[in-house]
């Protein structure tokens, strides 16, 4: 049955592809033409920062368009004999007129589009998008993916694969001239700016299942190192005939990125490995998909994505990330002693990967009082900050080793098998006991490798 859908469709196929070539050949149609809009790069630099340097024109030019005649032509096509026999084809495997209809009416469209604009379209092509059709009518998964417009992120090697479905790459010019028709409104005014451009390529249906993928892509990013990783925009794409998927997606809330990470030579092995330890361990409640139950872990990571993505006072973000940390290390009915208490669990944490935990632990006791000044509507004096500038060269450096250890902790929690008050219980014990130490060490041990 099948064998004959596809011999009928590409029937049809081959009249279409003929009847229009001869009346293009008989200058019976004609496209029109439309007014697009681009961008033309006059400078551009890329450095450890994304693209440093860049300039351009916008310039207005014409390109041919078919789609009044597509719309006109669909109507003629479907008296041929050869339309009316591949419904009743996908009637017979469907059972459904209404459905039928649908998916032979959205294979005539790509296939108009494809012998309108696509000059290379061949026999190949026609017997691939055949398939397609069918791979659609029996609900099976297809090519689909995005491609994403970063910020937050910069690359020395000129492109990267930390998975077999994400390729990453240096941002080029032909990402910055973008085109479009005039008459369709666009979100953003102004040249785009991504430091990155990372490509996703998938199995799946639906534009869900692509969303989800660039969501779990960019908190992979966001807690490999420290940086404002977001979309700047990105557009789907599927090859199903009837799946609903293409566009350009744009964030409501747009603001610039605030910090930007590198990956070097050496960090491409780490960022491989971290991928895929995290790649499907990514708990809901970061993405927001769905309905789901929003725990300690969520808030965490969403005081970290506040704390990276939001502008504004340098105690807000500080108190942010600090708040990020209470939801981490401190339990609900706690309420005594709260910067002892984070301080002494997160310093010995730390103390266990090397690090110096008095270091560690004047670093949250400086932290938790300028998340104590701002929760109280207050703002650190000239002097004070000027202390906080001198110890850490800078109170931006507060911050970002604060976000360091919440990064951290939020993946130690992430592959923790045992319960928040359960772990933290394990940690308190560790101060005293050696045995309590060593369980919870191996606890840990498992992330170890994944986050330096």
């Amino acid at each position: 049955m099948e064998n004959d859908l596809s011999i009928i469709l590409k029937q049809l196929s081959l009249v279409v592809k003929s009847e229009i070539e001869k009346k293009i050949s008989e200058g019976v149609i004609k496209p029109e033409e439309e007014l697009y809009f681009r961008w033309k790069i006059n400078e551009f630099q890329y450095s450890d920062t994304g693209v440093s340097k860049s300039s351009a024109h916008g310039e207005y030019f014409t390109k041919p368009s078919w789609m009044g005649i597509i719309y006109k032509i669909k109507n003629e096509i479907k008296i041929f004999k050869e339309y009316e026999e591949s419904l009743i084809h996908i009637n017979n495997i469907v059972n459904n007129i209404d459905i039928s209809n649908g998916y032979l009416e959205s294979y005539l469209s790509k296939l108009l589009y494809k012998i309108f604009y696509d000059t290379k379209f061949n026999e190949t092509d026609m017997d691939h998008s055949i398939n397609i059709l069918l791979k659609d009518i029996h609900d099976e998964p297809v090519k689909c993916g995005a491609d994403v417009k970063l910020n937050g992120i910069a690359l020395v090697p000129n492109e990267i694969e930390p998975s077999f479905e994400i390729k990453i790459r240096q941002t080029r010019i032909e990402d910055l001239e973008e085109e479009f028709p005039v008459h369709i409104p666009m979100p953003r005014f102004g040249l785009p700016n991504p430091s990155a451009v990372m490509h996703i390529n998938l199995l799946g249906r639906g534009a869900n299942i692509v969303q989800k993928k660039v969501e779990e892509a960019i908190t992979i990013l966001r807690l490999f190192k420290v940086g404002s990783i977001k979309y700047e925009s990105y557009s789907m794409y599927t090859e199903s005939i009837i799946d609903m998927v293409g566009g350009t997606i744009s964030p409501l809330k747009t603001s610039g990125h605030l910090e930007t990470y590198l990956i070097n030579q050496e960090d491409v092995l780490k960022l491989k490995k971290f991928w895929n330890r995290l790649s499907g361990n990514i708990p809901e409640g970061f993405t927001g998909f769905g309905l789901v139950k929003i725990d300690y872990l969520a808030i965490a990571y969403k005081r970290y994505c506040d704390a990276l993505l939001e502008n504004g006072l340098i105690e807000r973000r500080i108190a942010n990330t600090v708040m990020g940390l209470e939801a981490l290390f401190l339990k609900p009915g706690e309420i005594q002693e709260l910067p002892f208490r984070l301080g002494i669990r997160i310093s010995k944490s730390f103390s266990l990967f090397g690090y110096d935990p008095h270091k560690v632990k004047n670093t949250i006791e400086d932290a938790y009082k300028v998340r104590n000044l701002f929760a109280h509507g207050g703002q650190l004096s000239y002097e004070r900050k000027k202390r906080l500038d001198s110890k850490y060269k800078d109170i931006k450096n507060l911050l970002l080793s604060t976000l360091d250890y919440l990064r951290v902790l939020i993946i130690i929690m992430i592959f923790n098998n045992k319960n928040k008050n359960e772990f933290l219980d394990l940690v308190d014990d560790s101060l005293i006991d050696k045995k309590r130490e060593e369980i919870l060490n191996n606890t840990i041990s498992s992330v170890k490798e994944i986050i330096w």
